[in-house]
């Protein structure tokens, strides 16, 4: 296998919104080394792509700075040749509040308008989707708007915002149709929100969470609060804020994507948000947590855990002609240009 060339390869990057601003950023300088040079591949930025409140209007005063973002994400990939996707994260959303559809709406034109003629935003309007990107006769990439299932304010669905779907139950049923259509790809689901994390959003805590509860939010925040401290992680892990996976809003779409995504055995399923790399395998399915890109937080091992890491950088998928893939995890390494690959192995 090792001496055959993968047909198509797909770049996983996540919570890429707090790049460094006035200077080189070396998430976005690992990208660019790792760029295939054919158009055989696509780069997928999985959410958060502008800290902390998305593309605000053009009189806020962290307008500009959003925009320096952005266009830093065009730049990385101004000259590449492959497909780029981008999809919302909660960030993007203004962080949930109830204006958050005007700040994605713009942000998918700006970043439309850069990439002319390519549009790379998905899915659109800030509808639910699903969105099917056809890629080839092996693979195919469907995007959903995790984020649209806990938004405050206006959640676009039905024709009056352009959105094929009028309902909740009509997401779903057409998820499952586009998965049977395709059941003979290579299949690719994209999300803001993970579906299993062994870490903070997926309630999975360190014994000084429960110490030191307000070291879940500020590093060095070592302010003992035993016992009491516990009410914090234990509220997260099991009733959930709204960025979290316990979240009950967020519980009705989870619930529902593990019993449709165990009818397709392989599939996979590409997220960011939490600020690490993970790659879990659950009932034949292939979940991947690739939002590394600004920072990095704790991660945590469990059963089906495969590999996980605190470390920023990214995943990259190689589809070869049997519909193998491969798993890459690449890292930055200040000494080494081209990063350092700390996994490397077979999905199933």
């Amino acid at each position: 296998m090792e001496t055959q060339q993968p047909i198509y390869e797909v770049l996983l990057i996540g919570d890429s919104g707090n790049i460094k601003r006035n200077q080189p950023d070396e998430i976005l300088e690992l990208l660019k080394n790792h760029l295939p040079q054919n158009d055989q591949s696509a780069v997928i930025f999985l959410g958060d792509n502008v800290y902390p409140y998305g593309l605000p209007d053009e009189k806020h005063p962290l307008r500009n700075d959003a925009e320096a973002v952005l266009n830093a994400h065009y730049k990385a990939v101004e000259n590449y040749k492959g497909k780029v996707i981008f999809i919302s994260g909660n960030h993007d959303w203004n962080k949930g509040k109830s204006d958050g559809l005007s700040y994605v709406l713009r942000q998918e034109d700006y970043l439309n308008n850069l990439f002319k003629p390519q549009t790379v935003y998905f899915p659109e309007n800030g509808c639910p989707g699903p969105k099917e990107i056809e890629i080839n006769d092996s693979l195919v990439i469907i995007a959903i708007n995790t984020q649209w299932w806990v938004q405050k304010g206006v959640r676009p669905i039905g024709r009056e915002f352009s959105c094929g779907q009028e309902t909740e139950e009509d997401f779903f049923v057409q998820l499952e149709s586009l998965l049977e259509k395709n059941k003979d790809k290579r299949i690719l689901v994209i999300g803001h929100y993970p579906i299993y994390s062994n870490s903070l959003h997926g309630g999975k805590y360190k014994i000084k969470h429960h110490l030191f509860p307000f070291t879940l939010y500020k590093k060095n925040a070592y302010l003992p609060l035993p016992l009491v401290g516990s009410l914090l992680p234990i509220y997260r892990k099991y009733f959930g804020a709204r960025e979290d996976l316990s979240h009950p809003r967020f519980k009705i779409l989870r619930k529902r994507l593990k019993v449709i995504f165990k009818k397709y055995p392989g599939l996979i399923y590409a997220a960011g948000h939490e600020h690490n790399l993970q790659f879990i395998e659950k009932y034949q399915n292939n979940y991947i947590v690739s939002g590394a890109a600004s920072k990095a937080t704790y991660v945590m091992d469990s059963k089906y855990s495969r590999f996980g890491i605190s470390a920023k950088g990214f995943f990259k998928l190689k589809l070869y002609k049997d519909l193998k893939m491969k798993v890459e995890v690449l890292i930055v390494d200040d000494k080494n240009k081209d990063g350092e690959l700390v996994y490397d192995g077979w999905v199933q």
